[in-house]
C-alpha cells in the first residue's frame, strides 16, 4: 500500500495535476485578494482550456498543442458569446462548432486533445455570458491564462523533464516485464490460455503506445541536448526493450506443441518458467532503479551464465531419455531464456555506465526514421467527410446529442443546463464500448463524489474548508482521470460542488443538480452511442486485419532478405518489424473494442478471434525465425526456403485481397512445394539420424560443436508452420467474406 501511494505521488499524472493546481491557485489568490474574483475565474478558465494538451512527449508538440488549444478556445468562446442572444442563431453556430471541433480528432492523439479544448470552451462559454468590453476582457484573460499555464508548465518541464522521461521508460519496462511473465505462464498451454492471450493482446497495444512516445522523446532529446550521457543510457535501454519484446513474441511460439510433448510432465518445465518469472522480476526491479525508487543491486537475480548453467544441470538426466523433438524444443527455450537474461545484463551494464558510445551515436541517428509522423494537412478533414469515417460519424452523433442535451436543459428545471452538455462532450467517444464504460463510471463517480460532498456540507459551512477541499479535489481529480476514471469523476464532482459552495450559500441544491445533470448527460451519451449511427467495430475490422497481414508480409520478406545477406541488421528490417508490431497492436485493440459492444453487433466473433490469433501467431513464428537468424550462425539460403516464403506470401496476399474485396496484385499461381517439402524432410531426417545418439550433447553443449542441427530442425519446422498458418488465414478470410455475402 505504501509503495503504491509513493508511486502515485511520484507519477507524471500527479506532477501534471500539481502544476495545474499551482496555475489555478496563483491567479485566484492574487486577483481574489484584490476583490477581482470574476477576473480570476476568467483567467482560470484559460488555464483549464489549454491544459489538456500538456501530455508527456515532445515539448515542441506540447507547446504547439497548448497554443492551438488556447486559440481555438478563444474563437469558440467568442462565437458562442455573440450567439447567445438568439436561440435561432445559437443552435446553428453551436452545431457547426461542435461538429468542426470533433472533426479535429482526425489528426490523431494531439488533434483529439486540441479538439477537446475547443469543445470544452463551447460548453464553458455558457457559464460566463458577457458582451462588449466585458467580453473582450474575458477573452483576453483566457489568452493570459493559456500563456500563464504555458510558462508554468515549461518551467516545470525544465525542472523535471528528464525525470518524466525516466518514468515513461520505467513504465515501459514494467509493461514489458508483465508481457514476459504472461508468456512464461503459457508454458505449457494452461486452461486459462485464451484469457492470458487476450491480456497479451492488450499489453501489446500498451507497449506499442509507450514505444511510440519514447521514440518521440529520444528524437527531441537529441535535438535539444545532443548526445547527453543520461539520454544515451536511456536510448540503449529502450533498444534492449524493443529486442526483448521481439524475443518474447517469438519464443516459444508453438504452445500447442509444447502441451502435446509434455502432457503429464508439466512439472519438468517448471525450472524454465521459474527463470522467466525471475527475469520479469529483475526487469521490474531495474524499472524501479530507472524511476529512482530503489538503488541498483546485483543480488536480485543470478547472472545469465549462472542461471543458464542451473537449468542445464536440471535437464542433464532428463535429456538422455528424451526424444529428438523434446530436445529441440528445450534447446530453443534454453537459448531464448539465455538471450533474455543477456538483455537484462545489458540493461544493468548501461545503468552502471558501461556504455558503447559508437553504438549510441549510430542508434540515435537511426531513431528519426522510426518516428510516426502525423499528417496535419487540412485536406485530411476533407478526406474524412464521408459516412465511412468513424470520426465523421462521431462528430455528427456528438452534435446531435449536444443539441438534445441543450433542449433537455431548456425544458427541465435544472440549475446549470450546460452541465448536461459538458457531461456529454467529456463522456462521448467514437467507440461504443468506451462511451458505455465512461458513462457508467461517470455516474458512479458522481454519486460517490456527491455523497461525500453532501456529508461535508451537512457537517460544516466553513468556506475555508470548502476551499482546501476544492484544491485537493483538483489535485487528485486530474491525477486519477486517466487511470481510474470513476475516481477522477468523484473528485471532479467534489471540486465543482465545493467551488459553487464558495460562490453561493445553497450548496445542497448544487449536489442535487450536479448528480441530476450528470445522469442525464451520461444517459444521453449512452443512448446516442447505441442508436445514432454507431461505428460498430465489425464494420472496420476487416481493413485492420488486412493491414496486419500486409505488415506481416513485409516483415517476412525482410527476414528472407536478411537470411540471404547476413551481416548487420538493416534499418529496413527494424522498420518492418516495428510496422508489424504496431499493426498487430492495432488489430488487438480493435478486437478488444468489438468485444465490448453488444452481442448482436459481434457477427463472426469466433471467426474474427481466430483471425486475430492466427495473425498474432504468424507474427510470432516470423519473429522466431528472424531472431534465430540474428543470433545464430546460419548456412546459405536455399531455393527451397524461398519457395516456402513465396508460397506463404502468396497465401497472405490472397487473404489480404479477399478482405479488401480486391484481386491479388500478382495473380500468379502459388509455387509447387512438393520438391521443397521433400528436400527439407530429407535434410531433417539426416540431422535426426546423425544426432539421435547424442541428444544430451545437443541440449547441453555449446552450439559451436553442433552448428547445423538446430538450424535445419528449426527452419524446417518454422517454414512449414508459417505456411500452414498462411493457408489457415487465407481460408478463414475467404470463409468470412463468403458468409458476409
Amino acid at each position: 500500500m505504501i509503495k503504491t501511494v509513493r508511486s502515485f505521488l511520484k507519477s507524471i499524472d500527479f506532477f501534471k495535476s500539481a502544476t495545474l493546481l499551482f496555475s489555478i491557485l496563483v491567479p485566484l489568490a492574487l486577483l481574489g485578494g484584490l476583490g477581482k474574483l470574476s477576473l480570476a475565474m476568467s483567467l482560470v478558465t484559460g488555464v483549464l482550456l489549454c491544459s489538456p494538451s500538456d501530455v508527456p512527449g515532445s515539448i515542441r508538440h506540447m507547446v504547439v498543442g497548448i497554443l492551438a488549444g488556447s486559440t481555438l478556445a478563444i474563437l469558440n468562446t467568442l462565437a458562442i458569446q455573440l450567439s447567445l442572444k438568439s436561440v435561432w442563431t445559437l443552435v446553428p453556430v453551436m452545431s457547426g462548432l461542435v461538429f468542426f471541433n470533433a472533426m479535429l480528432s482526425v489528426y490523431g492523439f494531439r488533434g483529439s486533445l486540441v479538439s477537446f479544448s475547443g469543445l470544452l470552451a463551447i460548453m464553458l462559454a455558457f457559464a460566463h455570458p458577457a458582451t462588449g468590453y466585458e467580453l473582450l476582457v474575458h477573452l483576453a484573460l483566457i489568452l493570459v491564462g493559456g500563456v500563464w499555464y504555458l510558462v508554468v508548465t515549461m518551467l516545470a518541464h525544465t525542472l523535471v523533464y528528464r525525470r518524466q522521461n525516466q518514468l515513461i521508460l520505467a513504465e515501459c519496462m514494467d509493461l514489458t516485464a508483465r508481457y514476459l511473465r504472461i508468456r512464461s505462464r503459457l508454458i505449457p498451454h494452461p486452461p486459462q490460455a485464451n484469457q492470458l492471450q487476450k491480456e497479451l493482446f492488450r499489453l501489446q497495444t500498451d507497449i506499442n503506445e509507450k514505444h511510440e512516445k519514447l521514440r518521440e522523446i529520444f528524437v527531441e532529446e537529441r535535438t535539444r541536448s545532443g548526445t547527453s550521457h543520461s539520454a544515451n543510457k536511456y536510448l540503449l535501454i529502450f533498444i534492449e526493450l524493443v529486442e526483448m519484446l521481439e524475443l518474447a513474441l517469438s519464443n516459444p511460439a508453438n504452445y500447442q506443441q509444447i502441451e502435446t510433448l509434455w502432457a503429464g510432465q508439466e512439472k519438468m518445465l517448471k525450472p524454465l518458467t521459474d527463470v522467466l518469472e525471475a527475469t520479469a522480476d529483475r526487469l521490474e526491479a531495474l524499472a524501479a532503479v530507472v524511476s529512482g525508487d530503489q538503488p541498483l543491486t546485483t543480488q536480485a537475480m543470478p547472472s545469465p551464465e549462472e542461471a543458464y548453467e542451473r537449468i542445464r544441470r536440471h535437464f542433464n538426466d532428463y535429456s538422455s531419455s528424451s526424444s529428438y523433438e523434446h530436445t529441440l524444443v528445450l534447446r530453443n527455450l534454453l537459448d531464448y531464456e539465455h538471450k533474455q537474461q543477456q538483455k537484462i545484463a545489458s540493461i544493468e551494464r548501461v545503468l552502471r555506465n558501461v556504455v558503447d558510445q559508437k553504438k549510441i551515436i549510430q542508434q540515435s541517428r537511426e531513431m528519426q526514421q522510426f518516428m510516426t509522423h502525423q499528417d496535419y494537412d487540412p485536406g485530411v478533414i476533407k478526406q474524412n467527410l464521408t459516412w465511412h469515417s468513424p470520426i465523421f460519424r462521431h462528430a455528427i452523433r456528438l452534435t446531435v446529442t449536444v443539441l438534445a442535451g441543450y433542449a433537455l436543459g431548456a425544458v427541465l428545471p435544472v440549475q446549470n443546463s450546460y452541465w448536461i452538455m459538458l457531461t456529454i462532450i467529456v463522456i462521448m467517444r467514437p467507440g461504443y464500448g468506451l462511451t458505455k464504460s465512461r458513462s457508467i463510471q461517470r455516474v458512479v463517480g458522481t454519486l460517490i463524489g456527491g455523497g461525500i460532498a453532501l456529508g461535508v456540507v451537512l457537517l460544516t459551512q466553513n468556506p475555508y474548508v470548502y476551499g482546501v477541499l476544492a484544491a485537493l479535489s483538483v489535485l487528485f481529480a486530474f491525477s486519477l482521470i486517466q487511470k481510474n476514471y470513476a475516481g477522477g469523476a468523484a473528485f471532479i464532482t467534489l471540486y465543482v460542488i465545493f467551488l459553487y459552495a464558495l460562490l453561493q450559500p445553497d450548496a445542497l441544491s448544487v449536489v442535487q443538480f450536479r448528480v441530476l445533470d450528470t445522469v442525464l448527460g451520461a444517459g444521453l451519451s449512452f443512448l446516442a452511442g447505441l442508436f445514432l449511427w454507431p461505428s460498430w467495430e465489425f464494420m472496420n475490422i476487416r481493413s485492420v486485419i488486412a493491414d496486419s497481414i500486409s505488415t506481416n508480409r513485409r516483415y517476412l520478406q525482410e527476414i528472407s532478405a536478411f537470411y540471404q545477406d547476413k551481416g548487420a541488421l538493416p534499418t529496413s528490417y527494424k522498420l518492418a518489424r516495428k510496422g508489424a508490431f504496431l499493426a498487430i497492436g492495432d488489430l488487438s485493440a480493435a478486437f478488444q473494442r468489438m468485444s465490448q459492444e453488444p452481442k448482436s453487433k459481434q457477427p463472426f466473433f469466433s471467426e474474427l478471434y481466430e483471425m486475430v490469433v492466427l495473425n498474432h501467431t504468424l507474427l510470432s513464428a516470423a519473429a522466431a525465425m528472424g531472431t534465430f537468424i540474428q543470433h545464430h550462425r546460419t548456412s546459405e539460403k536455399s531455393p527451397h526456403f524461398q519457395a516456402f516464403i513465396d508460397s506463404t506470401d502468396g497465401n497472405l496476399e490472397r487473404a489480404q485481397a479477399c478482405l479488401n474485396r480486391e484481386k491479388p496484385v500478382t495473380g500468379h499461381p502459388l509455387p509447387d512445394l512438393t520438391q521443397a517439402i521433400s528436400y527439407l524432410d530429407r535434410q531433417r531426417k539426416k540431422v535426426v539420424e546423425h544426432h539421435q545418439e547424442s541428444l544430451p550433447e545437443l541440449l547441453l553443449e555449446p552450439e559451436e560443436k553442433h552448428p547445423s542441427w538446430q538450424e535445419v530442425s528449426l527452419m524446417t519446422g518454422q517454414l512449414q508452420w508459417l505456411h500452414s498458418l498462411s493457408e489457415n488465414i487465407r481460408k478463414a478470410a475467404q470463409e468470412m467474406m463468403s458468409r458476409e455475402e
